[in-house]
């Protein structure tokens, strides 16, 4: 019986060990993740359906009450688009984003590009609403946000 009960207690011991382990990992790998670059291109935690999508980062803005916006711009999606020929398109060129939310939906970098596409449209006129008070960021999942963003386009019809 006490070796039992050794057994069961040193396979606890064990397992507490493996699972704290893992969580250093993991937030070890968390820290390396947050050193965003501009130019970056990452794979996240995308909708159904759009496994191929990814993120680059365009942009990165840290602000005086100590908020981080990361710019990014989102390809290989399926937002409605009422101005494209087929009714959708496969781009959000502008997003202004948290980096602590963005860090939570990004999960693997799959490149780096110098040959950013030109966001200055969509940059200027959050700039101008962001220095008005009038324009904020997400803060929410990144799919959210997309799911958002297709949400808006629709009910602009």
């Amino acid at each position: 019986m006490i070796f039992r009960n050794s057994l069961v207690i040193l396979f606890s011991i064990c397992s507490f060990l493996l699972s704290c382990k893992g969580q250093n990992t993991k937030n070890k790998l968390h820290l390396a993740d947050s050193n965003l670059k501009v130019g970056q291109i990452w794979k996240y935690k995308n909708r159904t359906g759009e496994d191929s999508s990814t993120v680059t980062i365009l942009k990165i803005e840290k602000y005086e009450k100590g908020d981080t916006i990361i710019h990014i711009r989102v390809d290989n999606i399926k937002i409605y688009s009422p101005q494209s020929a087929t009714g959708f398109s496969n781009v959000v060129d502008h997003l202004p984003y948290s980096k602590n939310a963005l860090l939570k939906s990004i999960t693997k970098l799959v490149g780096q590009t110098n040959d950013l596409p030109d966001f200055s449209e969509g940059y200027n006129l959050w700039k101008e609403a962001w220095d008005s008070g009038a324009a904020g960021y997400w803060t929410t999942d990144l799919k959210e946000a997309i799911d958002g963003v297709d949400k808006n386009s629709r009910s602009q019809k």
